[in-house]
């Protein structure tokens, strides 16, 4: 069997190590990885590989790879992959699901906590040296999470972690998802189908978005939907920028609409020096960093290596990608 191994970044983080290469070789000797660090490996690998562990791959790419039977991409997002072709081809795909969920539910709590407590605002006067303790009056002054309602928008790993972390700061968690049946989800109080999406907008006062990029979810959150949040609600994004309208959350911070933001995702990246974002205020804006940490690759490529043995017994992969929901 042979496995392509091709998983280059401009961002140093998510380039897999060649340690990790090594360590997949060591555990399994009788497997030839195609570790490609350049397009030409890659081709290379691609012509004659049985699976492929990467994060992108064109039509025009598959079309290249005629044995590819199973893909697994490192990331959680799927849509760099070419998804219609590789379903129509039979394709099995899954992807790294879960791995990342402890880190963003951590950011996701970190700056809500930053944002009612304030520290845009701290942090300004600490640049300044400004003994700024008048300055919390009205507005500014900070909030408490206990009591305030958190609404998720998404409600896969990522969002499960960031509803059971809400949960232990006492609030109450409601959540929108498209099929309300089923098992409840742990530490939510409350699902909303998408017919009470409005009521779910109205009971809102920590938005969270912890969602994939789909059709359904593409600009799910425009003026109408931030001018349904309560007065002085905040946003957080840690899904996908194409789900908020950026230009109605900029004016919605400087109407005074939004209490505040925090952004981990941007409709360019990186986001350019004069972006009006930059200058909202009470934001917190992080550079798509809010699944980084330590030992990130360790378990991503433990999740890989277990998904690789069930490939050998033929059975179906962990976070198998599915094609009725694209995701």
């Amino acid at each position: 069997m042979k496995v392509l191994v091709s998983i280059q970044q401009a961002v140093a983080q998510w380039q897999i190590p060649a340690d990790s290469v090594a360590t997949l070789r060591a555990r399994f000797p009788h497997i030839e990885f195609i570790y490609a660090t350049t397009d030409d490996e890659r081709g290379r690998g691609l012509a004659v590989c049985d699976a492929a562990y990467t994060w992108i791959l064109t039509a025009a790419e598959l079309a290249a790879a005629p044995r590819l039977r199973w893909l697994h991409t490192s990331a959680v997002a799927v849509e760099t992959l070419c998804l219609p072709e590789l379903f129509a081809r039979g394709v099995v795909v899954s992807n790294t699901r879960g791995v990342q969920a402890v880190p963003i539910a951590e950011h996701v709590m970190a700056v809500v906590l930053a944002l009612a407590k304030q520290l845009p605002l701290v942090l300004e006067h600490q640049r300044g040296a400004h003994w700024a303790q008048n300055q919390f009056t009205g507005p500014h002054l900070p909030w408490l999470l206990d009591g305030r309602t958190l609404g998720l928008i998404g409600v896969g790993t990522i969002g499960g972690a960031i509803a059971s972390r809400a949960k232990a700061f006492g609030m109450r968690v409601v959540a929108m998802r498209r099929r309300t049946a089923g098992a409840p989800v742990a530490s939510v109080d409350h699902i909303y189908d998408p017919a009470g999406f409005e009521q779910f907008l109205a009971a809102t006062e920590v938005l969270v978005i912890a969602a994939p990029l789909t059709p359904q979810t593409l600009g799910l959150i425009g003026a109408a939907q931030i001018a349904a949040l309560p007065r002085g609600a905040v946003l957080v994004n840690v899904g996908r920028a194409r789900i908020v309208d950026t230009d109605a959350l900029v004016a919605a911070l400087h109407s005074g609409h939004l209490g505040g933001a925090s952004l981990d995702v941007y409709p360019r990246e990186p986001l350019p020096p004069e972006h009006p974002l930059w200058t909202c205020p009470n934001v917190v804006l992080t550079p798509h960093t809010s699944g980084f940490r330590q030992g990130h690759w360790d378990d991503v490529v433990e999740l890989f290596a277990e998904n690789l043995e069930r490939f050998e017994r033929a059975e179906a992969p962990r976070f198998r990608v599915e094609p009725e929901l694209g995701y």
